[in-house]
């Protein structure tokens, strides 16, 4: 989790005293941080989840700190590893089919993941594109998979080798989302190539074999709205242990007419989606009718700020061609990955003025910060048996 400078050092002090009273000590001898005038130090830290973790035991001499005192560094970042893609979508938000005339290289790619994950990145996500086409996919796999504690594919299902199967398997902490757009007729027709369906299903049991947690997400249109009760069992019989189905993305070659569903459609979605999950117990269902404003009332209620992975703060993109945005789909770029420090692409004037020119990414743009928030952002993490804490 993310902690104020002032927090973190409250959170090592528990670390090391193991004991609330003489770390209440300590901080009022010295005027510390979370001094607080006297008042019981548990008292004042009951808020903060952190507490709650400490109380139970899961916190200990492992504990980490890593960011910056400056900048807003992040807790998770998707990787583009290529705009290149074997397939052509027609609600393709990335807009997808030629690279970029200046990608980053095998090389580059490797150094982009070690600076992240010295600087406190805990996840990424490799995406596209199709990122299994990129140069040395199973090599950034491999690499990603070392460096970070959970790493996502997000796939077409199309370009997996035996061998980058065999790494994603051996690593053990990779996850697959395989995109699969309605039944056979309608998902080869959406993807432009005859047999796409019978291949990201074939990945979707081959990925399993591994031993890999693979999920299935559906982009729901007008045209295949019918198709999501029906590939919800393919996606079960298959082997899926997630199904998501999501809408279609309003940028890139989503920007266009016809691809928005009518009330009648968003209610037979719905419908066909809890049917599922209650037919289907071996898959997880996703609702798509718990929003975002749902999201947003509970952290309300919490007292916490809406958008806990918040983009352009807690979240970055980078970009085939090393250009950070908040997202992947907001083009408002913050800096560039091998020419800028992390420092410099996190400052909170840079990232402000990319919040107030952001057209594509709407969660950046809606975050209220709690009056004297910013940096310090300083990471406070526990790693146990390969899961973060």
């Amino acid at each position: 989790m993310r902690l104020s400078a002032e927090a973190t050092e409250i959170a090592l002090l528990l670390a090391r005293t193991a004991d609330l009273e003489r770390s209440g000590r300590v901080l009022a001898a010295v005027g510390g941080p979370g001094d607080g005038g006297g008042a019981p130090l548990g008292d004042r830290l009951a808020p903060n989840p952190f507490t709650a973790a400490w109380a139970r035991g899961l916190l200990g001499d492992d504990l980490r700190v890593t960011g910056s005192s400056q900048a807003y560094i992040p807790l998770t970042c998707s990787l583009q590893l290529t705009n290149g893609c074997n397939l052509r979508c027609s609600f393709c938000y990335a807009s997808s089919g030629r690279r970029y005339p200046e990608e980053l290289t095998l090389p580059d790619w490797i150094r982009t993941m070690q600076v992240l994950a010295a600087s406190g990145v805990c996840s990424v996500t490799l995406t596209g594109g199709e990122p299994t086409i990129a140069e040395g996919f199973p090599r950034i796999l491999a690499a990603a998979g070392a460096y970070f504690v959970n790493v996502d594919v997000f796939t077409n299902g199309l370009h997996w080798t035996d061998e980058a199967r065999r790494v994603a398997g051996a690593l053990g902490n990779v996850r697959c989302q395989v995109s699969i757009d309605g039944l056979p007729e309608r998902h080869d027709r959406v993807r432009g190539r005859a047999g796409a369906y019978d291949s990201a299903l074939t990945t979707v049991r081959e990925l399993r074999e591994e031993g890999i947690a693979v999920s299935v997400a559906m982009t729901v249109t007008p045209e295949n709205f019918g198709d999501v009760g029906p590939l919800v069992d393919e996606a079960a019989e298959a082997g899926a242990v997630m199904f998501r189905a999501g809408r279609v993305q309003g940028v890139g070659r989503g920007d266009a007419i016809g691809f928005s569903l009518d009330t009648t459609q968003e209610e037979a979605v719905t419908a066909a989606l809890g049917d599922a999950a209650s037919r289907c117990p071996s898959i997880h269902v996703l609702r798509w009718d718990v929003c975002e404003t749902d999201a947003d009332r509970v952290a309300a209620a919490a007292g916490a700020p809406a958008e806990f992975m918040t983009p352009g703060y807690l979240h970055w993109h980078v970009r085939a061609d090393g250009w950070v945005t908040p997202c992947q789909i907001e083009d408002a770029p913050m800096g560039h990955i091998l020419r800028d420090s992390l420092t410099d692409i996190g400052h909170p004037d840079r990232i402000a003025e990319v919040a107030a020119q952001a057209r594509g990414c709407r969660c950046i743009r809606r975050v209220q910060l709690p009056a004297g928030a910013g940096p310090p952002f300083v990471g406070a993490a526990r790693t146990r048996a390969g899961r973060a804490r």
